[in-house]
């Protein structure tokens, strides 16, 4: 039985092809194969189409728990693909990171070597030459038609919160609805329990997930570029979402509708978010009655002080502590 490890660094139908060549048993004896693909929702359910096939998703939050997994199996062959496509640079570099017996790295057009540095340079010079392989173009998709301008609201949902919250908020809306003709889209993490739950939903426009903060820069842009009406912010006091609710504010949507975890809701303005950390912060002047704007700037200027100050008190008491082990080990010889 000849253990087989194919890492998608190439374009799924072209992994898929490798992957039937080698299961029909021309390539390998008794192939018994493992495919890595990355944690795309619908690369893993098109290749766990293939039969005989076990298709392992590199979900980021799992990342070291199956890379060592995957490293104690010591698979006979990996098969992977260097064809020129940069965005799977990454996964190119992880799968040199899983040992195996022999590495065989398939560069298009049916030619593949074993993996050596005297191939490896061999191979750098060609590519230098030959960026794409002339079989490239028959794995890529064409580009979508572009549809008609929508004429209603546009608005963003970001997933800063758990999915209960994020339907609770959905529920609220066709009740209530906040916007003339809107068109929700969804922005949440990219773990098949949290999509599950928002598929199929008859308010949801589009579903657009992302991998913790990985590729942030590229969904910042992309975000920014469909210009949305409005975005709506969940701050329920849930600090595991503290990154996507600062990028949230990065959008540069002319409306944010901040929700928290009472499903109340209110725009977001200077006023009404100094209200809402005098809130969060526990400190009201007197109960049932707002606290002045006053008291609210005095306290967001004492945090901000102490979080300037923060590494200066860290960097003294360090040193403290280092004096007082110098001289609790001078009086112990």
């Amino acid at each position: 039985m000849t253990r087989i490890l194919l890492v998608e660094t190439a374009f799924p139908q072209r992994v898929r092809m490798r992957a039937e060549a080698i299961l029909s048993g021309r390539v390998y004896p008794s192939p018994e194969l493992t495919i890595l693909c990355s944690d795309d929702l619908r690369t893993a359910h098109y290749l766990g189409e293939i039969a005989g096939a076990e298709v392992i998703p590199l979900w980021e939050h799992e990342k070291k728990r199956i890379l060592s997994d995957l490293k104690l199996r010591t698979f006979d062959v990996m098969n992977v693909f260097w064809t020129g496509e940069k965005k799977y640079r990454r996964m190119k570099r992880t799968a040199l990171r899983i040992p195996a017996g022999i590495v065989e790295v398939d560069i298009g057009d049916g030619s593949r070597f074993r993996l050596t540095w005297k191939a490896f340079i061999r191979h750098s010079l060609f590519r230098l030459l030959h960026p794409l392989p002339t079989d490239h173009w028959q794995f890529v998709a064409p580009e979508p038609e572009r549809e008609p301008p929508y004429n209603g609201e546009r608005v963003l949902i970001v997933q800063s919160a758990d999915p209960q919250h994020v339907l609770a908020a959905l529920t609220s809306l066709h009740r209530q609805p906040l916007f003339r003709v809107a068109r929700y889209s969804l922005f949440c993490r990219n773990r098949p329990e949290i999509v599950r739950q928002f598929e199929g939903h008859p308010m949801l426009y589009q579903v657009i997930t992302h991998s913790e903060s990985r590729g942030s820069v590229r969904h910042l842009l992309a975000l920014r570029r469909e210009r949305f009406d409005a975005v709506i912010v969940f701050l329920t006091g849930d600090p595991s979402y503290w990154k996507v609710k600062c990028f949230a504010f990065l959008l540069g949507a002319r409306n944010k509708l901040i929700y928290n975890e009472n499903n109340d809701c209110f725009y977001f303005s200077a006023r009404r978010w100094l209200s809402f950390v005098g809130h969060r912060l526990g400190e009201r002047a007197e109960a049932g009655r707002q606290p002045r704007w006053t008291q609210q700037l005095r306290i967001l200027l004492s945090l901000t002080v102490k979080l300037l100050a923060f590494p200066f008190r860290f960097a003294w008491l360090l040193l403290v502590w280092l004096r007082l082990r110098s001289a609790g080990l001078k009086d112990s010889s």
